[in-house]
């Protein structure tokens, strides 16, 4: 059963499943770059695009309700993003210190990656800090533009986003010595924000809206990986030549990588719906939010150990599923969804209509 099959969602919310499944295999993606070198630095991109479709969704349903807008948004986010946030200064600083706190101000105001293009940062293990500051930033403003425009005019504002911004990133490489600003600062990471907002967009308008893109997103999302995967073998430096070309191009390719997988999965059957909706991969995406906060962390205190690198990053994945485990059954469950709320059962999908979000990005 595909989104477009359902009838309308009940009163509570409902996750999507094989969204969770694809938060899972973005987080384990990022985990593998960082633990084994894997060329795999999309599974941010990838969290990007599920926000944006995730958080639009959320936002069109409570405009269209009529209820409390800012107050139910803003509340949501602050019980899902802080404490396991707070958490991870706490664990961060007993492990590695308090060297952070020089540059406070972009920890309290998840403006990191404003820190982290400036070169003002903490324990290398917090950089991962940076695509949470880009979504905090995204929470800053996009809930007005839902709110005021009308859902035609916010389809058209994402598509420009989706098309300028990459002109945007070409315009300002000279800027900057290195590809990092560009790579970490929220208006060149727009274009993927949006591209999920404009399925959120189109979902809510009809249900049917993605079923004629199912096929050409699967061809688009292995033309997309053939050449990241190409660019890779045969110009391995492309992400770090700091060209217009390379800035403009590369992040560009990610995002149609990123927004054909979210589609592929929204319309998945059979053996890919199959997939996404394993109940493993299901709960790896559920915690993901706390295993993306804190792998660097016992990564970095593994690494103190000198094992081999695949040791290593079995040792800090056992680490890392425990944390994130004790973390979600000991607090975040309840903060998020409540002492008494039902789980959807595995296998079921809602429309973007009242869907929750269980993981923040990247």
């Amino acid at each position: 059963m595909t989104v477009n099959s359902l009838a309308s969602p009940p009163q509570h919310a409902h996750r999507i499943v094989q969204l969770d499944g694809l938060r899972a295999i973005a987080v384990l993606a990022v985990f593998a770059q960082h633990a084994l070198k894997a060329p795999l630095w999309m599974g941010v991109d990838l969290f990007f695009v599920l926000s944006g479709f995730l958080i639009t969704g959320i936002l069109l349903e409570r405009k269209a309700r009529g209820q409390s807008y800012f107050s139910y948004f803003y509340a949501r986010r602050v019980r899902r993003i802080l404490p396991p946030y707070i958490l991870l200064m706490i664990v961060s600083s007993l492990l590695f210190g308090l060297g952070w706190a020089r540059y406070w101000p972009w920890y309290a105001f998840f403006a990191t990656n404003i820190g982290d293009a400036l070169g003002q940062s903490g324990h290398d293990s917090l950089n991962i800090l940076w695509s949470l500051a880009v979504e905090e930033q995204f929470y800053i403003f996009w809930p007005f533009v839902v709110l005021l425009l009308p859902r035609r005019l916010l389809a058209v504002v994402a598509v420009a986003l989706v098309l300028i911004v990459p002109v945007l990133r070409a315009v300002a490489t000279p800027w900057f010595d290195s590809y990092w600003p560009i790579y970490y600062l929220t208006p060149f990471r727009m274009d993927l924000l949006a591209a999920g907002s404009l399925l959120a967009v189109m979902v809510r308008r009809d249900r049917n809206a993605l079923e004629p893109f199912k096929v050409p997103a699967a061809i688009f999302f292995f033309a997309a990986l053939a050449v990241l995967a190409w660019l890779h073998l045969h110009y391995p430096r492309f992400r770090g030549m700091n060209t217009p070309l390379s800035n403009a191009l590369l992040y560009s390719v990610s995002l149609v990588l990123c927004t054909s997988a979210v589609v592929v999965a929204l319309q998945s059957k059979g053996i890919v719906k199959r997939l996404l909706c394993n109940p493993v991969l299901v709960y790896v995406g559920t915690i993901s939010y706390t295993i993306y906060l804190i792998h660097l962390t016992i990564l970095y205190a593994v690494w103190e150990h000198h094992y081999s690198r695949p040791v290593s990053a079995a040792i800090a994945l056992a680490i890392t599923l425990a944390y994130a485990s004790a973390s979600w059954f000991l607090f975040e469950k309840r903060l998020t969804r409540g002492p008494s709320r039902r789980s959807t059962p595995v296998g079921a999908s809602a429309t973007v209509r009242g869907v929750s979000t269980s993981s923040s990005q990247s």
